[in-house]
């Protein structure tokens, strides 16, 4: 009177560990985290109180964090992240903070067992800005961007290099914190990025 009970949960143990082994096989989830990397958008039309516009420029650096889904298909995976973005921006005498939520899709080819290389497109929504100076949207707080890079894969932790590219237009007044316009960033930068995957 004991086996059988004994015996169907034993089967409902393989069935349920089959189950895994099967949506494990197809489908990853985790998280991410990444740091930013020469990002700053072009300043334009800039005010008379700097020397020249390449005085202006330079670099933006920060990090991102979030969560990522991976549909594995033979040699080919297809990618969404979903994370939250901050990177600030220094100039000669001017700093501007923002944030923005990012959602990159990619598609990714196993070159090796270890490496792949993946590019897609990817959609960033601005949250807001911090600094002395601030930054008044012109063309919308949202765009798009294509990014490309490679990956690599050890077990549950990955490792990927990418560059992203705004490809929408996105221009803002960069103001005063007396809100006067001293000039325009176009935010269609070329951002280098460094992060680190693992799945659940």
């Amino acid at each position: 009177m004991t086996l059988l009970p004994l015996t169907i949960l034993g089967q409902n143990n393989n069935d349920d560990s089959t189950a895994k082994k099967i949506v494990n096989k197809f489908f990853e989830i985790g998280w991410k985290a990444g740091l930013n990397f020469d990002s700053s958008g072009n300043v334009l039309n800039l005010s008379n109180e700097f020397n020249n516009i390449d005085d202006a420029k330079g670099s933006v650096n920060g990090f991102n964090i979030g969560l990522y889904t991976q549909i594995k298909l033979s040699k080919l995976y297809v990618r969404p992240e979903l994370h939250f973005s901050k990177f600030g921006t220094n100039f000669e005498n001017i700093t501007v903070g923002q944030s923005r939520i990012e959602l990159p899709v990619s598609i990714g080819f196993k070159i090796f067992p270890l490496l792949s290389a993946f590019g897609g497109l990817s959609y960033r929504l601005d949250l807001g800005n911090t600094g002395d100076f601030s930054l008044e949207s012109i063309s919308g707080d949202s765009s798009a961007g294509i990014h490309f890079g490679v990956r690599i894969h050890l077990g549950k932790f990955g490792i990927d290099a990418r560059i992203e590219r705004g490809i929408s237009e996105n221009e803002a007044n960069l103001l005063s914190n007396n809100n006067i316009n001293i000039g325009k960033i176009d935010n269609r930068s070329t951002q280098a990025s460094l992060g680190i995957s693992l799945a659940f």
